[in-house]
């Protein structure tokens, strides 16, 4: 389990009875309006509305839901100024590929994370996108990259 995860159950655990479909509309709802948001150039809502789908996501324990929220939000980075838009599709790119070679696995891991910490952070500071972006990416082809040595590494027999 990564750092937020045994917070998360702890939280989530002392939420009133509600249906499990709930948490996830929430957290993708509130990724759509994050997209809208950044994409009428109003980052710091688009900031607010990301904390709003982080919590219900992590809350629900909605790891497909937090990865596909956030590769929208580059996108609303990318309509936000047209000059964002390589940085943006790199980022995509990168969580796509993290994303498929990662599996179905429960929980939210580390980079997920990192993800959304980076784009919290160019919520606040929008100019600064490009640079986290291409950061982040990097840091996500490299994980992605170190799960298929490791898988790699399990069938070869020494």
């Amino acid at each position: 389990m990564g750092f937020p995860d045994p917070q998360f159950t702890w939280l989530a655990s002392r939420l009133p009875p509600h249906p499990a479909w709930l948490l996830p509309v929430v957290a993708g709802a509130g990724f759509a309006a994050a997209v809208a948001a950044v994409a009428a150039h109003h980052g710091w809502i688009g900031g607010g509305l990301l904390l709003l789908a982080l919590l219900a996501g992590g809350l629900g324990q909605a790891a497909t839901v937090l990865s596909l929220g956030l590769l929208a939000l580059p996108f609303g980075f990318g309509l936000d100024d047209p000059a964002r838009a390589p940085a943006a599709m790199f980022l995509m790119f990168s969580l796509s590929v993290y994303t498929v070679l990662r599996g179905r696995r429960p929980n939210v891991s580390p980079v997920i994370w990192l993800v959304a910490v980076g784009l919290l952070i160019a919520c606040i500071l929008p100019d600064r996108f490009s640079l986290l972006a291409y950061l982040v990416g990097i840091t996500c082809f490299v994980a992605a990259g170190q799960g298929v040595a490791r898988r790699l590494q399990g069938r070869i027999a020494p």
